[in-house]
């Protein structure tokens, strides 16, 4: 049977190309609708924009149309690279490093429509948030982050199981949005306060290493040796005991762990090398209660 290593190993140059096409995704969400219609979005991002915006419109500094967003963006990354490697990991440095680069390649060169798409800023503000968050959260998926923010949130998702990196947006946010009201607008405010919203909930649900699946595994094999799959190789527990199907009255074996919506991937593909008439029900969003560590 292979080890989660040969999946991971296998499947690690699609995670290098996820991460880029996270980047282009969110770039896109923000040229395309954000940004239009004059709308701050998330985090150190949203920061950049506020940043670039004082530079134009209050000091003005002519920047010949160049979108110097990304550019800031990048800047301000540099110090939480640091974080990243010293208490995350390189690979999910190298992986934000790409992103990273990326977005502010594609923020660069990707046209800001000077008529909006959508005239509604309600509109812009929630396809906005839902493609950003869309980006962000194939980042995640893949192993890394789209920056700022997200280093902080994966930070503190292993230090706290109660902690999601869309809420960790949700509390800065606050704070930035907080600040559009004294430099801007009330209603700027409230649209870019809808599109972190919706931008923090699609986040969460794509980055499937935050959700939590209660695993039962029903086979004839051993039960034990599919335990020690779920320890050894995802470094979880399990429990096993005997039982006897309704239907066939014959002996069967029932295991239960609970793993994060990525790790339940995996191990039903594990699962069904070692039994392929193995029966596995899987249930999302359960909530845990002791000692459960989040594997980002």
């Amino acid at each position: 049977m292979k080890s989660v290593e040969v999946y991971l190993e296998r499947k690690q140059w699609t995670k290098y190309m996820l991460c880029v096409i996270g980047a282009l995704i969110y770039s896109f969400g923000m040229n395309a609708f954000v940004v239009p219609v004059q709308l701050y979005a998330s985090g150190v991002m949203g920061v950049s924009q506020i940043i670039e915006t004082l530079l134009v419109e209050k000091a003005h500094i002519n920047l010949g149309g160049f979108n110097l967003t990304g550019t800031i963006y990048f800047l301000m990354n540099l110090p939480l690279f640091f974080l990243a490697v010293r208490q995350i990991g390189k690979q999910f440095l190298l992986k934000t490093g790409i992103n990273v680069v990326c977005v502010t390649f594609f923020m660069s060169v990707l046209p800001v429509p000077r008529i909006p798409i959508m005239e509604e800023r309600l509109t812009c503000a929630i396809i906005g948030g839902i493609i950003c968050g869309v980006g962000s959260g194939i980042a995640l998926q893949a192993g890394g982050s789209g920056g700022g923010l997200d280093i902080l949130g994966i930070y503190l998702a292993k230090k706290n199981k109660e902690f999601s990196v869309g809420r960790l947006s949700l509390i800065i946010n606050g704070v930035i949005y907080g600040i559009c009201i004294l430099l801007f607008d009330v209603s700027v405010a409230i649209y870019c306060i809808i599109y972190s919203t919706f931008a923090a909930m699609i986040v969460d649900k794509v980055h499937t290493q935050s959700i939590n699946v209660e695993v039962m595994i029903f086979t004839r094999t051993d039960g034990e040796a599919i335990c020690n799959i779920i320890i050894q190789e995802f470094n979880r527990s399990a429990t096993f005991w005997k039982g006897v199907g309704g239907y066939t009255e014959k002996d069967t074996v029932i295991v239960y762990s609970v793993l994060s919506k990525y790790e339940a991937t995996i191990l039903r593909r594990m699962v069904k090398e070692k039994d392929p008439h193995a029966f596995i029900v899987l249930q999302e969003g359960c909530h845990i209660a002791g000692n459960f560590q989040k594997h980002l």
